[in-house]
């Protein structure tokens, strides 16, 4: 999902796109690197955020057991009430990037 390309309708609808790493700065910036994305990524080390969103697979990793980050979206407004999620748990099951913006749009305009 390339969202950078709607940047600019995402900002016509006030969405802030905020990429989310349960690493450290060194692990969110290759992260940031290898998706070639120009948003700004938050670092959650802790994954204090990642657990209110609901986005910590805890126990997740295949091979050693640690908690690792669910792929999701969530919709949050500007007083952290969370107004829309989706999840999957198979990495290659992903919303395209026209159907992401299609689904925030309809969120925000049917409150």
């Amino acid at each position: 999902m390339k969202l950078d390309d709607k940047k600019s309708l995402l900002d016509d609808l006030g969405i802030q796109i905020i990429p989310i790493c349960i690493s450290d700065v060194s692990g969110a910036r290759l992260a940031k690197e290898k998706s070639k994305s120009s948003f700004k990524f938050y670092c959650d080390p802790k994954s204090t955020v990642s657990k209110q969103f609901g986005l910590l697979h805890k126990s997740g990793h295949p091979f050693n057991g640690s908690d690792i980050s669910q792929i999701g979206k969530v919709l949050v407004d500007s007083n952290g009430y969370i107004l829309w999620t989706h999840f999957t748990m198979n990495s290659r099951v992903r919303l395209t990037s026209d159907l992401l913006v299609d689904q925030l749009r309809k969120t925000i305009t049917s409150l």
